[in-house]
């Protein structure tokens, strides 16, 4: 009697027995047997891009797994009550005309929500004229163009560098050529702009979020993978290339999973901090383009501001022009979310780390002095706050990913197969919509897509 393939379409009396025993068991049982054996595709990271890679694949009929380290999905999209509301400390929104986030999030019965377009500016304590508006607009422009003149150059130098030079004057000065250089540079990757490659600036062209979910993006996201096989508490510690099939060893589980092609959908800077072992080693190129794009740090803090004292409509994003001084550091303001008292600011770079060190002590602090320092509001109106700490989290270790003076070109790399069977997604993938929510779903589906092509048409 020959034994059947592992990957055959009959029905054992093996695989008819556990396919029973699934129907009895709940999501997590059903889950854990299913990843002790033979699957067609292990995602690996359960954020956007991982949902969306195994939503793809399930819709495909093909077996699989969807394995998340932490305790439930949703990447760096979370969404928690603070203060009675629902809030994201972490991804707030997406593009609703790029990619297919919104297509699959109406098909799935989910809600969307329309965020106000463009930001409110301010300037010395109340909103700026007209003109502010325009000045703003055309240095962001303007800061855009030289570093799309510098790409077509064919050289990779530091952002901060061009935008030096074409300005005459170093890209701190006070202004609104300031401001839109803190928007491009810290605000956007929570890294200075002289850490950041002028090419990968420059192809960068992500439109603006303009819809998220009712309950937030951490809420969508979860519905999203609710009907998903998926194991939470299951960090994957090394992966193994055992020729057609690749091994996943996953911590605190005997045996290992075998798939014949894996989705890896976890952080740039996880992997290039070697979090997840590889066997045999990375090859240089993937390696070094990991190295190449660091993660920023961007941190959240949420807090009460009650009788909105700055005349916000409901979601509105505020940014404020920065002193001549420089003693205030930059920062973005979600005002009156779900048009509730509730506002959130977005510290960058040292501050960020700060708050990732300290937790809300520091970020207290940081609140009522930039509140203070940009609308003369007095500190002690906040009394408490809820913050984020992406950066110290060893599931992410930081923000997006973007890459150092003359590395931009690496982030090309990640499109190519990693040992014929392993596809990478994430928001780090794609080289023009690079750190968006809707960047990284898209990824997710178009790795589902190399993956399934590998494995094959029909049912698992």
């Amino acid at each position: 009697m020959t034994e059947t393939p592992p990957f055959s379409g009959s029905l054992t009396r093996r695989r008819f027995l556990a396919a029973a025993s699934a129907a009895l068991l709940p999501a997590p049982a059903f889950a854990q047997a299913m990843g002790e054996g033979n699957v067609d595709i292990a995602i690996v990271g359960g954020g956007a891009a991982g949902i969306a890679a195994a939503r793809k694949v399930a819709d495909a009929k093909r077996s699989y797994v969807l394995l998340e380290a932490g305790p439930k999905l949703g990447g760096r999209a979370r969404t928690l009550n603070v203060f009675g509301q629902n809030v994201d400390l972490g991804a707030s929104g997406f593009a609703r005309g790029d990619g297919t986030l919104a297509e699959s999030a109406q098909a799935a019965g989910q809600g969307l929500v329309a965020l106000p377009s463009g930001r409110r500016l301010f300037d010395g304590r109340r909103e700026a004229h007209e003109s502010g508006y325009d000045a703003f607009a055309a240095a962001l422009g303007k800061a855009r163009r030289d570093l799309l003149v510098a790409a077509d150059s064919g050289k990779d130098p530091a952002a901060a560098t061009i935008l030096a030079a074409a300005s005459g004057a170093p890209a701190t000065v006070s202004g609104w050529s300031a401001t839109a250089a803190a928007f491009l540079g810290p605000m956007s990757c929570g890294r200075p702009l002289a850490s950041l490659s002028a090419l990968d600036l420059a192809l960068r062209d992500a439109p603006p979020d303009d819809t998220t979910g009712p309950a937030g993006m951490g809420a969508l996201m979860e519905a999203l993978g609710a009907w998903l096989n998926v194991q939470t508490d299951a960090p994957v510690t090394q992966i193994t290339n055992a020729g057609r099939l690749h091994m996943l060893t996953v911590r605190n589980q005997r045996t290992p999973i075998r798939a014949r092609a894996i989705i890896l959908a976890v952080p740039a800077p996880v992997i290039a901090a070697g979090a997840i072992r590889f066997n045999p080693a990375l090859p240089p190129r993937f390696a070094n383009a990991f190295r190449a794009i660091p993660a920023g740090a961007l941190e959240q803090v949420a807090f009460l501001l009650p009788g909105n004292p700055l005349g916000l409509e409901p979601n509105e994003t505020v940014l404020a022009r920065v002193g001549a001084d420089g003693k205030v550091p930059p920062a973005l303001l979600r005002g009156r979310i779900n048009g509730s008292d509730v506002h959130v600011l977005t510290f960058a770079d040292a501050q960020a780390r700060e708050i990732a060190e300290k937790g809300e002590t520091a970020a207290l602090a940081l609140v009522r002095t930039y509140l203070g320092a940009t609308f003369g509001i007095a500190g002690d109106t906040v009394k408490e706050v809820s913050a984020s700490r992406w950066t110290s989290d060893p599931l992410f270790r930081g923000a997006l990913a973007a890459a150092s003076p003359g590395q931009g070109a690496q982030r090309r790399v990640f499109a190519d197969p990693l040992q014929n069977r392993i596809f990478l997604a994430g928001d780090y993938v794609d080289t023009s919509g690079w750190g968006t929510l809707t960047a990284a779903w898209s990824a997710g589906e178009a790795a589902a897509t190399r993956a399934l092509r590998l494995v094959g048409d029909g049912p698992a």
